[in-house]
């Protein structure tokens, strides 16, 4: 089995863009980073792995201030991925 946490963004560093939040503007910058959370299941066939993973995103920066941590664990609110062998 497996448990994750996943952290990031995408910001614009050199680009000429109109909305200025979309910019890297150093560790002001640090509070729009996403997490995403989840768990997964591993089969070792020997010769590759297969992997099973649910996850939920866990706080969205896009989201107005009250709702930006996610609270509703369902699983129709999930991300299903499906691999092979290991993701790096």
């Amino acid at each position: 089995g497996a448990l994750f946490i996943d952290a990031g963004n995408i910001w614009n560093v050199f680009d000429d863009i109109e909305d200025d939040r979309a910019t890297f503007s150093g560790f002001d910058s640090l509070k729009n980073i996403a997490v995403g959370s989840g768990f997964g299941l591993r089969y070792d066939f020997s010769f590759f792995v297969l992997r099973g993973d649910i996850g939920f995103k866990t706080y969205n920066p896009a989201y107005s201030e009250g709702n930006r941590w996610f609270k509703d664990y369902n699983f129709s609110n999930a991300v299903y991925n499906i691999g092979i062998n290991y993701p790096f």
